[in-house]
């Protein structure tokens, strides 16, 4: 088995990264592998098991260790998908909040790749055996456009797009706390926290990351944020918000929940409360995806039309600057 190291598993050991994918191998046998010199890392044996992966390095495995973990076949399921554009090669798709892109920690259902293998029948084969169809990826709790390889070489094509930033990924967010600048462009390097595997920090050895923002609105500590995202890192606009000072709304993880309000100005806080009234997720939304076709060399702008939530939210937002445009 060879494999490429995606953002996910940016900074982990390369023990728990074998882990993650041979579930059904135990964590001694892994080890056992490792010192043994049956597994490589970019075409180097490697016997340390702490080793520390990055993103592009390939990990090569003996057969012999995943004779016994050979790949699950996902099941199909009939999830209902919201499918934006859909070609021989390629299709585009409104993720809701709450569902999960892929399998992972155990659970093989109830994602969008379930999905996919229901809807179109047949997809990429993808990089991982749990990920079919997957290019890229949107947190559980983020909305919006999501692109799945139909074909193993429109796979390919996709992900160097994505790679060389050929792709331009446009966010909405709402978010509380103090006002933004009107243009600022975040260029702060992130990495994998080590107290907690699932949160990402912002390090001065972690990966370059850099967000672009625009603010189209403020209103007593409430902002609402256009989002560039110049590159791809995990959680990358929610931790460079909250380390500027304004987090996203509902974002439990970077410190988004309504105990945020308290901060404001008590005159304010009866506006930021309707806003997060509207959110039971964080507010976050995958609006647009803008690139050249890899088959056809289409000029593409793909919008993923806003969920209840963000609707109410905008809204409140209107009537809120139709009231000081009167006043």
């Amino acid at each position: 088995m060879n494999y490429t190291v995606d953002n996910d598993e940016d900074g982990l050991r390369l023990d728990q990264s074998l882990a993650a994918r041979l579930r059904d191998v135990s964590r001694a046998a892994l080890q056992k592998a490792i010192s043994g010199g049956g597994v490589s890392v970019n075409s180097k044996v490697a016997v340390k098991k702490n080793l520390r992966l990055k993103i592009g390095d390939t990990v090569g495995v003996d057969d012999v260790l995943t004779h016994a973990a050979r790949k699950t076949v996902l099941a199909a399921q009939d999830i209902p998908l919201e499918v934006l554009y859909e070609d021989e090669f390629l299709a585009l798709i409104n993720k809701p909040a709450g569902l999960v892109v892929h399998p992972g920690n155990g659970n093989t259902s109830g994602t969008v790749a379930n999905a996919l293998l229901h809807r179109f029948g047949s997809v990429s084969d993808g990089f991982n055996a749990q990920r079919p169809g997957i290019v890229h990826r949107l947190d559980k709790d983020t909305s919006g456009a999501l692109i799945i390889a139909k074909t193993n070489e429109a796979h390919i094509k996709l992900a160097n797009l994505f790679s060389s930033r050929l792709i331009r990924k446009v966010y909405t967010g709402f978010c509380i706390g103090a006002r933004p600048c009107d243009h600022e462009l975040i260029e702060l390097p992130l990495a994998r926290s080590r107290r907690d595997p699932i949160k990402r920090i912002v390090d001065t050895r972690g990966n370059p990351a850099v967000t672009e923002y625009r603010l189209r609105a403020f209103n007593n500590g409430v902002s609402l944020l256009e989002f560039i995202l110049h590159t791809g890192r995990t959680h990358q606009i929610r931790v460079h918000c909250s380390h500027r000072g304004f987090p996203i709304i509902e974002d439990a993880l970077y410190g988004g929940l309504r105990e945020r309000v308290l901060k404001c100005a008590p005159l304010e806080r009866p506006f930021a409360y309707n806003i997060f009234k509207c959110f039971s997720r964080q507010a976050l939304h995958a609006r647009s995806l803008e690139f050249r076709h890899p088959f056809t060399n289409q000029e593409f702008t793909i919008s993923a039309p806003y969920p209840e939530d963000f609707r109410l939210a905008l809204e409140i937002i209107d009537e809120k600057q139709r009231s000081l445009q009167k006043a």
